[in-house]
């Protein structure tokens, strides 16, 4: 756990080249001594490919965050609050990467599971609608983009 405290705000401070053995190691030990499904592995897991993310190697974050995402949805289930986490970590990744048809599913998935299980006012959907307008926006589609922000900004 410290380890992982460590990495983190080592990430903070944007000192990341010395956060990322630090974040690797709290990782192995979690996989180690928990198992890969446990929550504390898939933080740890997520830490890690939030690092690599914010290294510029979405490359190497990618399948972290593949992992998660797929580990997430077989032990909490699709609409747990930390799956619905890990499905926009995802999508935000993909958009990143310059491919937002593979992003958009993910992001329509989170925004429905978000209304029907926290909805439609809470801080956490407000940020998937704010999401998706922004992708659909970034796509050039203005259309759909804007009723979606027009609700996120009404309601915030």
């Amino acid at each position: 756990m410290l380890l992982n405290q460590l990495g983190r705000l080592l990430k903070r401070m944007g000192k990341l080249d010395e956060a990322r053995p630090l974040l690797e190691e709290a990782l192995q030990a979690r996989r180690a001594t928990l198992g890969d499904r446990h929550p504390s592995t898939l933080i740890s897991l997520n830490n890690m490919a939030m690092l690599l993310k914010a290294m510029g190697k979405p490359d190497e974050a990618r399948p972290l965050y593949e992992e998660d995402l797929q580990a997430s949805r077989e032990t909490l289930g699709n609409r747990h609050p930390s799956t619905l986490i890990s499905i926009n970590n995802m999508a935000t990744l993909l958009q990143r990467m310059g491919k937002p048809d593979e992003a958009r599913p993910l992001y329509e998935e989170d925004l429905q599971a978000s209304r029907e299980t926290l909805g439609d006012r809470r801080t956490r959907t407000l940020a998937s609608i704010g999401n998706l307008g922004n992708l659909l926006m970034d796509m050039g589609k203005l259309d759909e983009a804007r009723p979606l922000l027009e609700e996120a900004l009404q309601a915030r």
